[in-house]
């Protein structure tokens, strides 16, 4: 049975019924990302912003909301302490690294330079301090020094780290050191930037720091060091982070994390033509993501999810559900234009398992196929047959 819920016209209709059968041949989307844009990509629009390469995305369904060069591979600078980072953390969630934990400085990382806190060979240095003057201050030495703490050696660190791109889909990524110093062969995309500083951005362990202007490590020890945080839009509504990275090779890179209620967006900027140019770039990005969208969660009609009757089975009628949790941005206020196409079954044949597929609903915006939303079964029906017949009589009568 077929059921439209919205607009009635007959070539509503003709529309919605084409729409439904393109997306069960193809399966359009995947549930909690939408197709609704921001903008148009570059090659319709022309490049809006003096930067190599941008994308902005929402972190918990990894949406892209606007886009240039999105998948151009490039130097990205010190955005490499995002994986760095990542790793560190995933260590500390499973219990195998703490901030209380102690590194000791390699010679390896007392001969970084670029932005360092001047570690000496030998020296230790608490985890705490270590990952603050990474978030903060991006020093290259304290990077490795938990790097070599971490998996032995920088280059097994890396090794890490590629590994960890792999997972996330990263495919157009390799590390070749955990700093983000130019080497060759060392490369990523603002799309995989993006994925990686949302996952980063599943543990609040840096959280603290991401928000530290201004601070120091070895108060008191006489070698007193700054650590300032060179992310200007630590003013910004929302701002939850993140990194900000320079060479000579990768140009101005950042990338912003912003959160407003249950909505955070992640801009990337990498090779801007300037200092500020890449600051200005994020919280564009960030404003249009904020004040063209909202995140939207489809709702269903319960006269629609109504038992289903069962063929033979033991049970006569199962009840059935939609799942659950599913989420993508639209434009801001479009909600009212969303429109639900429900196929679901009226009877299906014993026997019918939990969690069996008894339908689907297609939710639409307008021309666009937001989900296409699974129906199963809540219950199991066996197939009555002739034994379970004759036990269920048994028990009728003997109560066994």
């Amino acid at each position: 049975m077929i059921i439209i819920k919205g607009k009635r016209s007959a070539v509503r209709l003709l529309s919605l019924i084409t729409a439904f059968v393109i997306a069960l041949a193809s399966v359009m989307c995947t549930p909690g990302i939408g197709t609704v844009k921001a903008e148009e990509n570059k090659e319709e629009t022309g490049e809006l912003y003096k930067a190599k390469s941008v994308v902005l995305t929402e972190a918990a369904t990894g949406q892209v909301l606007y886009s240039q060069n999105p998948d151009e591979r490039l130097a990205i600078a010190s955005i490499t302490k995002i994986m760095t980072l990542l790793l560190a953390a995933e260590e500390m969630n499973t219990g195998r690294l703490t901030f209380e934990d102690t590194v000791v400085a390699s010679y390896h990382a007392f001969s970084m330079d670029g932005s360092v806190i001047w570690l000496n060979e030998g020296e230790k240095m608490s985890v705490y301090d270590i990952c603050r003057s990474i978030v903060i201050s991006s020093a290259n030495d304290a990077c490795v020094a938990l790097a070599e703490h971490i998996a032995g050696s920088e280059e097994e660190f890396v090794k890490r780290m590629n590994k960890k791109a792999s997972e996330l889909d990263m495919n157009d990524t390799n590390f070749v050191n955990c700093t983000g110093l130019d080497a060759d062969n060392h490369f990523s995309t603002a799309s995989d930037v993006a994925k990686m500083a949302a996952e980063l951005r599943k543990y609040d362990y840096y959280d603290e720091f991401l928000l530290t202007r201004l601070t120091y490590v070895r108060e008191g020890t006489g070698r007193e060091t700054q650590l300032l945080n060179t992310n200007r839009l630590l003013g910004y509504e929302g701002i939850t982070g993140l990194k900000t990275g320079t060479t000579d090779n990768a140009g101005y890179c950042f990338t912003a994390t912003a959160k407003r209620g249950e909505m955070e967006l992640v801009a990337v900027v990498l090779g801007a033509e300037t200092d500020e140019g890449r600051f200005e770039t994020a919280e564009s990005l960030l404003d249009h993501g904020f004040n063209g969208f909202e995140l939207f969660s489809p709702e269903f009609d319960p006269e629609e999810l109504h038992d289903i009757t069962v063929k033979d089975g033991v049970r006569k009628t199962i009840s059935v559900e939609a799942e659950k949790g599913l989420r993508c941005l639209i434009p801001r206020g479009k909600s009212g234009k969303v429109t639900y196409l429900y196929n679901i079954r009226e009877q299906v044949s014993a026997p019918v398992n939990k969690g069996d597929s008894v339908g689907k609903i297609v939710v639409l915006l307008e021309d666009d196929t937001l989900f296409v939303v699974k129906v199963t079964a809540k219950e199991q029906s066996e197939e009555l047959s002739f034994f379970k017949s004759f036990e269920l009589v048994l028990k009728g009568f003997f109560g066994f």
